[in-house]
């Protein structure tokens, strides 16, 4: 479903040639601009056309469909691994998916001195695990110009080069001060989707370029972005939970946003002075609209990672060579000790930082799978404790508590026990013309190793229908999904809110008898 996190922590991504992009169906036009006509063609079987008022645009199906059948496959116009999650998963800084062998994946989420012990005493086990898998070495290529962002292959590495990273690479850079990299200093402190959209703006500016270059070409790519529905970011964020956007918050918005649009236009006007001028004619107005334009059409990207199977399949070989295996029954020793750390890890620190998902956001996580969400709390995230300005004693207790009920579980919890996914924002153009149903037919997901988007339908899908999906936690109940949904500009009346609705009032009015 649609990500909007809080204000002070923002969210935003990725491919070069890209048709006209795109209105976005999709808020129901109460308090959200509509979009327009325009963009990449639709997906095979399906039109972009009105949907009926309020909405504005919406995807409808020209085919028959069947419940549980892939209506189409989606790559991302922009995507980006929120920083937060890079802790815990190495993954392509282009395609999102997971990268390396087990032995690297491994070296992130236990990057702390405190488990070099745990790590060596494994030895080479990591490779051989990886080879009974039928895994390869994985790969990893490294950006050519040493700035250390991370690839699957030569191919990603280069096409996001030619994307957008040529302008934003800070690998040749000399000096602290250099106001590109005072710009990622200040989105990592404030909002990783200031990183998101300086990527959209580098692509605008290699895509004005490609076309001939100049201040026109680069307003009417502008303008086909602006397409999808935006608005300034002030008015499209939400405020964080417990207070109101007042003009406190107005001003600190406005503030952030500023500084970041003055640092980045100052990183990426030397480069190409009419097409970032362009970009910036009107001062930080289309940065702002970008990010506005973000918060409205985002959806979660969750990649599930590929350790928990692999990880499955060797605990259970060696449970049933252990009783007359010593060898086996050494090697599944070391497992479950690997496997505890990583629980523990886990329960200190997976929440809204390595996830990206903020506030009530949290369990439409829960709606897919009941993986990550299940490992860690809210509550008991020892990092969240850090962050909320705890002090180093309730850290530890919060820590300890984690150990202890670590010590708990059984093998068989451990074995199961899920692995960090990797988890970013993403701008689909086909899903961002979906409106929203409290009742849909369709849903998204990211079975492959990828940002690559999986679009099915769950219900019978006739010529002509409306293409829906649900923007919120689907299990929720009227109530709240309607102040949910209140972020997207519109209170919902689809056919399911009005009945749960006569059913929460002929409640009420028993109640009162």
């Amino acid at each position: 479903s649609h990500t909007t996190p809080p204000a002070e922590d923002i969210h935003i991504a990725q491919s070069l040639e890209w048709p006209s992009i795109a209105m976005s169906g999709g808020y129901g036009g109460v308090a959200v601009p509509q979009g327009g006509p325009g963009g990449p063609p639709a997906p095979a079987g399906c039109e972009v056309r009105a949907a009926d008022p309020p909405k504005g645009f919406g995807l409808f199906s020209q085919v028959s469909c069947a419940a549980y059948t892939d209506m189409f496959t989606e790559e991302p116009l922009f995507a980006m691994q929120h920083t937060g999650n890079r802790r815990v998963v190495a993954a392509c800084a282009r395609c999102c998916g997971f990268i390396g062998s087990v032995q690297a994946q491994l070296e992130v989420i236990f990057g702390e001195a405190r488990f070099a012990p745990l790590l060596a005493a494994l030895g080479d086990l990591p490779r051989r695990w990886q080879e009974s898998a039928g895994e390869g070495s994985g790969t990893v290529v490294k950006c050519s110009q040493g700035c250390g962002e991370c690839y699957c292959s030569e191919a990603c590495r280069d096409a996001h080069f030619q994307h957008s990273h040529n302008l934003l690479c800070v690998g040749p850079l000399q000096g602290e001060d250099h106001p590109l990299l005072r710009f990622k200093y200040h989105a990592l402190e404030h909002a990783d989707t200031l990183l998101l959209a300086a990527q959209v703006l580098a692509f605008l500016v290699n895509s004005a370029r490609a076309r001939g270059g100049g201040a026109e070409v680069t307003q009417n790519l502008m303008k086909e972005l602006l397409c999808f529905c935006h608005a300034p970011f002030r008015e499209a964020c939400r405020a964080p939970p417990g207070r109101p956007k007042d003009a406190e918050f107005f001003a600190h918005t406005d503030g952030l946003i500023n500084e970041a649009a003055t640092l980045l236009r100052a990183a990426l006007e030397p480069q190409a002075p009419a097409e970032v001028g362009a970009l910036f004619r009107a001062g930080p107005a289309f940065f702002s609209e970008v990010l506005g334009l973000f918060e409205y059409n985002n959806i979660d990207v969750e990649v599930a990672s590929p350790l928990g199977p692999l990880f499955i399949g060797r605990a259970q070989a060696l449970a049933a060579a252990a009783a007359t295996n010593p060898q086996a029954a050494t090697e599944l020793q070391q497992l479950e000790a690997l496997l505890r750390e990583k629980e523990w890890v886990m329960k200190c620190i997976w929440g809204e930082e390595t996830t990206g998902i903020f506030g009530d956001e949290v369990d439409v996580a829960a709606e897919g799978s009941a993986t990550n969400s299940d490992v860690a709390d809210e509550s008991d995230s020892a990092m969240q404790a850090a962050e909320q300005g705890n002090d180093e004693q309730v850290v530890n207790a919060a820590m300890a508590t984690a150990r202890a009920e670590v010590a708990k579980m059984s093998l068989e919890q451990v074995v199961k026990g899920a692995w960090p996914s990797m988890h970013g924002t993403a701008l689909f153009a086909s899903v961002a013309r979906m409106n929203h149903s409290c009742a849909p037919n369709m849903k998204v997901a990211f079975p492959g190793n990828s940002a690559r988007l999986t679009a099915t339908s769950v219900l019978n899908v006739s010529p002509g229908d409306e293409l829906c999906i649900c923007y919120v936690n689907q299990e929720a109940d009227v109530q709240t999904r309607r102040r949910r949904l209140l972020e997207y500009g519109f209170t919902c009346s689809c056919s399911r809110c009005l009945s749960e609705d006569s059913g929460a009032l002929r409640k009420a009015q028993k109640r009162l008898k």
